[in-house]
């Protein structure tokens, strides 16, 4: 299986390049609709390829090419005006239509860049760190009756939303309940 996810909002857009990379060769790890799975699943895999539409249900491209700066490089399919508001270091653009020599030979590049530069382990939290996102998921349970996973989420959507850490996010929703 290839580090390789497959992020698109329209599932015939996904379903189109998944089956364009099988075809290909390639064995995407994950498809998603959101740019939160998508963060997700390249903080599991380490680093990855990320082949996207410009606007994903929760984010645009380069929203998703700034949270994943030094861990994923995306590839962005889109249309030639979208791709013109889209910027960011790891952040590459095919316009619509896409030829498919075009596609595979920027594959092979992103691929090497991939492999090369963003290959190491998913960065770890601090047990402290740890200890204050656990501490504001049990409040946020307590105080808005959610389940954990909807606490986790909650605090993994507010973290992007304000481009801060999740135990940054977690440490202002317990001041803000304790003061």
């Amino acid at each position: 299986m290839d580090r390789i996810v497959v992020a698109f909002s329209n599932e015939e857009a996904q379903r189109r390049i998944l089956h364009l990379l099988e075809n290909g060769g390639y064995a995407p790890a994950l498809c998603c609709c959101s740019g939160a799975e998508a963060i997700r699943a390249v903080r599991k895999l380490g680093s990855a390829t990320v082949v996207c539409g410009f606007k994903l249900r929760d984010m645009t491209a380069e929203n998703l090419a700034a949270d994943l700066r030094g861990t994923a490089v995306l590839l962005v399919i889109s249309s030639a005006v979208n791709l013109d508001l889209c910027e960011g270091e790891n952040l590459y653009k095919l316009s619509t239509p896409v030829l498919r020599a075009d596609f595979f030979a920027t594959m092979d590049l992103l691929r090497q860049l991939e492999e090369k530069s963003l290959h190491h382990p998913p960065p770890k939290r601090r047990d402290e760190e740890q200890l204050v996102v656990q501490r504001a998921k049990e409040l946020l349970m307590d105080v808005h009756r959610m389940t954990e996973g909807e606490a986790h989420r909650f605090l993994q959507k507010r973290s992007m939303n304000a481009g801060w850490k999740m135990a940054e996010t977690a440490q202002f929703i317990l001041d803000s309940y304790t003061h």
